[in-house]
């Protein structure tokens, strides 16, 4: 499955690597109670809805990823700029290996993804968006993709 989410902060790659860092990453997405000290399988974290795992960062082009390499579902998301489809803006591009997942799973993962574009707009100083920054007429970005469940119900 898919998640997509758009922020709408106009910066750079650097930036973007600067203000997402595994320290910082609580203080920026609400969904991540806290980072640990490292371990075998990379830094330990706590996020809000699942629990104790491990996550790893990895810069790359356009900004950063994250990846959770106990998790099941190998849950992973990116967050970059500068790159189609969406060049102008801030793309946040979730993913896990299933092609189906329940419900509450899936709303925890779009969680995650909104939180991150809520912290990174507040913490680059544009204002919070109601919509959740959901279908930007100018770059054909929506929320979901494949497997999106939640247009199922």
């Amino acid at each position: 499955m898919e998640f997509f989410y758009h922020a709408d902060v106009r910066t750079d790659p650097e930036a973007l690597r600067r203000i997402l860092s595994l320290d910082n990453l609580p203080e920026v997405c609400a969904a991540v109670d806290d980072i640990g000290e490292a371990e075998e399988l990379g830094r330990v974290v706590f996020f809000y809805h699942w629990g104790r795992f491990h996550i790893r960062r990895d810069e790359i082009l356009g900004g950063v990823r994250f990846w959770v390499p106990d998790c099941p579902n190998a849950l992973a998301w990116t967050v970059t700029t500068g790159l189609p489809p969406c060049p102008e803006r801030v793309v946040i591009h979730g993913t896990i290996n299933r092609t189906e997942h329940d419900q509450e799973f899936v709303e925890a993962c779009y969680a995650l993804l909104e939180e991150t574009r809520r912290g990174l707009e507040r913490e680059l100083g544009e204002e919070v968006k109601e919509d959740g920054g959901k279908e930007p007429s100018d770059c054909g970005l929506g929320v979901g993709g494949i497997g999106d469940l939640r247009k199922k119900k």
